[in-house]
């Protein structure tokens, strides 16, 4: 079945694919004043699937009760002619992954901006009891403003949930106590045994996994498989910048990444607010170049010291 050409009250008006993810297509579109709009279609071969329908319909609901400038709006939601369709303010720019695999690393400043804006997002999107439980780079898109400016905006709630609270402990769950959601190389911990029962500490280690490789290039955990990675997380404390570039980093944002990516969610930043606050803090000071790691490493490596490093990776999971 072909999507419709046009769908919604407001008859947003289908152009061409501009992409496909595990959930759905993705097509441009235009408003009836011309506006850049992106329609989100539920596959064809998940319409039979309840559950899949639920979350199609659960992102459209969650994602439109957050404002923020960080997170991308949704516009409307509905089903015409038998699709599910989410329709969303078109973005123009490219993804944090995109970005990170031109550049390696992100300098200074503009890494300061993006994580900040990604906490900001976070924050707006947990005040209305929402968790991503899907934080990575490819959901972190970077939207080009007038000039040269850009800001993070978050994208992607086909795994959210909403924030249980006394008043929705009857809700039928969509996630068993046993399933897990998200993408293996930026999850917490605590979301490997099941993605049910997280709350927003997830995320909150999720952009701190977004911010190392921001930072370094590469992933607090890597490995050549999926299990070596889970291991690793679930047994070992994460590698300090210092290992990892072989240049010394001040205390402070080696401390931010130390407590953002604690194993343990009880020691970790209990908040989107937190974090940030932490973030700024960290790094309001001057930051080794990146330009000095490579040399830092192949100096030690001509010492014969063993040095082990996060490479760059994809999102893995």
């Amino acid at each position: 079945m072909d999507v419709p050409r046009q769908v919604g009250q407001q008859l947003f008006r289908i152009g061409e694919l501009l992409g496909s993810g595990a959930s759905g297509d993705v097509y441009a579109a235009v408003d009836q004043s011309g506006g850049a709009v992106a329609i989100k279609f539920l596959h064809e071969h998940l319409m039979e699937d309840p559950t899949m329908v639920a979350r199609f319909q659960r992102e459209a609901r969650l994602a439109a009760r957050i404002d923020s400038d960080f997170v991308a709006p949704v516009l409307a939601s509905g089903r015409t002619a038998g699709r599910y369709w989410i329709a969303y303010k078109r973005l123009v720019g490219e993804t944090l992954e995109a970005r990170l695999e031109r550049d390696g690393v992100l300098l200074a400043q503009p890494r300061r901006l993006i994580i900040r804006q990604l906490y900001q997002g976070l924050a707006a999107a947990h005040g209305a009891s929402v968790i991503h439980r899907d934080i990575k780079t490819s959901n972190v898109f970077l939207e080009k403003l007038a000039a040269s400016e850009e800001r993070a905006c978050i994208l992607d709630f086909g795994v959210s949930k909403a924030r249980v609270t006394s008043s929705a402990t009857s809700q039928h769950p969509l996630t068993s106590d046993t399933e897990t959601l998200g993408s293996v190389s930026y999850m917490a911990p605590e979301q490997i045994g099941g993605s049910a029962h997280v709350d927003a500490r997830a995320d909150v280690y999720a952009a701190g996994v977004v911010a190392f490789r921001t930072v370094t290039g590469g992933l607090p955990f890597a490995g050549p498989s999926r299990t070596v990675v889970l291991h690793a997380k679930l047994n070992t404390d994460p590698p300090t910048l210092a290992k990892v570039t072989g240049v010394v980093w001040p205390a402070p944002i080696e401390a931010f990444f130390a407590r953002v990516l604690s194993r343990n969610p009880d020691t970790r930043f209990a908040s989107a607010e937190q974090a940030l606050v932490s973030w700024e803090e960290a790094t309001k000071d001057a930051q080794p170049d990146p330009r000095d790691f490579a040399r830092s490493l192949n100096e030690r490596a001509d010492d014969t010291t063993e040095v082990e490093t996060a490479p760059p990776s994809r999102d893995g999971g």
